[in-house]
Order: C-alpha cells, then sequence, then structure tokens
C-alpha cells in the first residue's frame, strides 16, 4: 500500500485527490473506493491514508486511479512538542576506543626511520 495525504475534495461530485511522494501527478479516488474507516466518515483535506493503485490502468492508460483508499494501519506522522522529547545524550560502548587500532600501531616513524640503520 502507498501512502499520501489528501489534497483536494468535491463531496458533491464524491471524488477527491491524493498527493503521494511515489508519483510526480495527484493520484484520483472515488468515495466508492473508501474502505475501513473511511466509509462513515467526514473526509478532511490533509487526512492521511494509505491507498491501492490500478496498475492495468497506470500502464495502459497513463492515469493514476486509487482502487482502495483507507486510513493508515499506524500514525504515518506525529508532532512531538520539547516536553515529550526525552534529554538525548550519546552514549557510547565502554570498550570503544581504549586501544589503538592494529594498523595504527605500524607507524611511519616506528618502520620507516629504522631501514636506515643497518644491523652489526
Amino acid at each position: 500500500m502507498r501512502v499520501g495525504h489528501i489534497i483536494k475534495l468535491i463531496p458533491d461530485r464524491k471524488f477527491g485527490f491524493i498527493k503521494t511522494d511515489h508519483f510526480r501527478d495527484d493520484v484520483f479516488f472515488h468515495f466508492s473506493a473508501l474502505r475501513g474507516g473511511l466509509q462513515g466518515r467526514f473526509l478532511e483535506e490533509n487526512q492521511e491514508v494509505e491507498f491501492e493503485i490500478n496498475e492495468i490502468l497506470r500502464l495502459d492508460e497513463q492515469k493514476l486511479e486509487a482502487t482502495i483508499v483507507q486510513t493508515p494501519a499506524r500514525p504515518l506522522s506525529k508532532s512531538l512538542d520539547e516536553k515529550s522529547i526525552p534529554e538525548i545524550q550519546a552514549l557510547h560502548h565502554p570498550r570503544a576506543r581504549q586501544r589503538k587500532p592494529i594498523w595504527r600501531e605500524k607507524t611511519a616513524t616506528s618502520e620507516l626511520a629504522k631501514p636506515d640503520e643497518t644491523p652489526e
């Protein structure tokens, strides 16, 4: 199911349009495509919905029409205020970076300076 929000409703003609990030154009829907909790409810603009596209119509005639429109199974967006957000503190693993990585132990100063010296 794709996700979007209703941008325009025309209740006297019983259709509307959905805006989604999946398509550049708006998706048409008729009130007969409403399922679940939307059948008896009053629809409003900016309401979040889940919908399915008629793929045959989309491929053949290049038209976007929703066959099923329903309320989302979970909330899609939630506004947070400062009181509901706990203070965020970065916690690192206790043993993180306690020792140098192995590839750093062999540095240029320890290995490149010694070849000039010849063993006796």
